[in-house]
């Protein structure tokens, strides 16, 4: 098939890319010059893992050219189908902003011939019926098509996926799908566009609510022989549960998880439904990023206060912290709802001197970032001096470092919190600092033997 993908982001690249390899003439469509540039080159201008690599062998295979006009490249050798992969960022209240899909629709509903239009873009239930009702004629040739890629795994989950969701509401839009995909062995779903709709959003609710409850149940092990880690474990090896998303952490921070949940709520506001559990997964997850806040006003109060008592309850003046991580995860860089978006401000308002420190993002980036913090070169010039260290990105760099060496160079309290739950309890309690997750994680030691983790004077708040 001939086949246009609009919109040269994460999941538009991804599929540009995934779709050569599938055999299909492709042309991705991106109008922002800088990318379309970094396009032309064979660069990707987002990262992924092996990305790169898959971008040069199908630009090698002379089935894959961008541009910045469908209209144009349409007037040439007309597409069989177009897929609409533009980004709807959330709003200030929250909904789902549709600006970049109406225009982008509005040029490929007057492309003559007239391909089949495949919307992938997370939208809001009922968002295709309104499309179709505002354009005559557009019925029978379109498809909502969401895309269910995690990143880190996007080029494997779009070639293996776990479903194929196909909301039409024509047998001729459901066969374009079938052609597409063809060759692709994946369970199909069936549905009409709202269905479909609905699915994706459900999806990301589901998973973000797992996040939550992990998070919350985390709260509750804070017994001195209650691990957090042995307890979502045994939880997920329930096969109606399953561990994925079971990790507790700072919360759900990705590109997807925070806008559609808002979005999700939003919505079902503007129907009238009431949706409780999902109003209680953003609510927890809005005041997890504040966990680490409360951990080093405690933690640090009595270490660095004027005098016995003083809990620093004006803020963390005089107080000195390593932010280490500055994504969500190691292998994504979108950083719109990374925990340092809101810790890192957050300490310098309350008077900390912040210094930070990410592998995969580079020192002007960072400065630029946050504003009266310092970007650190490297790991040991973030910690040395600092009385904290906090973890919110599990990069190999940090939790395979020497951490010996770098307890060495805190200063008293010499405070870790491990914001991501990624580094060893085993090692961390055997070291002079006091170690802080999301929930009790004890070492293998203290679970054989017994022992009560308040035994240890370190770990004692």
């Amino acid at each position: 098939m001939r086949v246009a993908v609009i919109g040269q982001g994460y999941v538009g690249l991804t599929g540009a890319v995934a779709l050569t390899h599938q055999g299909h003439q492709v042309t991705g469509i991106e109008q922002d010059p800088d990318r379309l540039r970094a396009l032309r080159e064979g660069r990707a201008p987002v990262f992924e893992p092996g990305l790169p690599e898959q971008l040069t062998a199908a630009g090698a295979t002379g089935r894959l050219r961008f541009t910045d006009s469908v209209t144009e490249s349409h007037r040439r050798t007309p597409f069989d189908i177009v897929l609409v992969t533009v980004g709807t960022p959330p709003s200030a209240d929250g909904s789902a902003d549709l600006t970049q899909v109406d225009a982008v629709l509005e040029e490929v509903l007057r492309l003559l011939p007239a391909p089949c239009v495949v919307l992938k873009s997370t939208v809001p239930p009922g968002t295709s019926a309104m499309l179709a009702e505002t354009h005559p004629g557009l019925r029978e040739r379109f498809a909502y098509n969401p895309e269910f890629l995690n990143q880190g795994s996007a080029l494997e989950d779009w070639a293996v996926p776990a479903r194929i969701v196909a909301g039409t509401w024509s047998e001729s839009g459901l066969e374009a799908l079938r052609e597409l995909y063809a060759g692709v062995s994946a369970p199909w779903v069936a549905t009409t566009p709202s269905g479909a709709e609905m699915i994706k959003y459900a999806s990301n609710a589901f998973l973000a609510t797992k996040i939550s409850f992990a998070n919350e149940v985390a709260g509750m092990c804070c017994g001195p022989d209650i691990d957090i880690d042995h307890v979502m474990q045994g939880v997920g090896f329930d096969p109606r549960i399953g561990h994925a998303f079971l990790q507790p952490g700072l919360g759900y921070g990705d590109s997807c998880l925070p806008k559609d949940t808002n979005a999700l709520a939003h919505w079902a506001g503007t129907e009238g439904l009431a949706t409780p559990l999902l109003r209680a997964t953003i609510a927890v997850n809005d005041a997890q990023a504040g966990l680490a806040i409360q951990i080093l006003r405690t933690e640090l109060g009595a270490g660095l206060g004027d005098g016995p008592g003083d809990d620093l309850a004006d803020g963390l003046a005089d107080a000195e912290i390593a932010v280490l991580g500055v994504r969500y995860e190691p292998w994504s860089d979108d950083l719109r709802a990374a925990p340092s978006r809101t810790v890192v401000p957050a300490l310098l308002g309350q008077g900390a001197r912040v210094r930070v420190w990410d592998p995969g993002t580079d020192t002007g980036t960072t400065a630029g970032l946050f504003p009266g913090a310092r970007a650190a070169a490297s790991l040991p010039d973030a910690v040395e001096g600092a009385h904290a260290a906090v973890v919110l990105t599990e990069w190999p760099q940090a939790i395979e470092a020497d951490w010996r060496g770098l307890a060495a160079l805190l200063d008293e309290p010499r405070l870790v919190i491990d914001g991501k739950n990624c580094l060893s309890p085993e090692q961390m309690h055997d070291l002079p600092v006091r170690y802080r997750s999301v929930g009790t994680r004890l070492p293998p030691s203290a679970v054989h033997s017994g022992a009560s983790r308040r035994a240890d004077p370190r770990m004692e708040a």
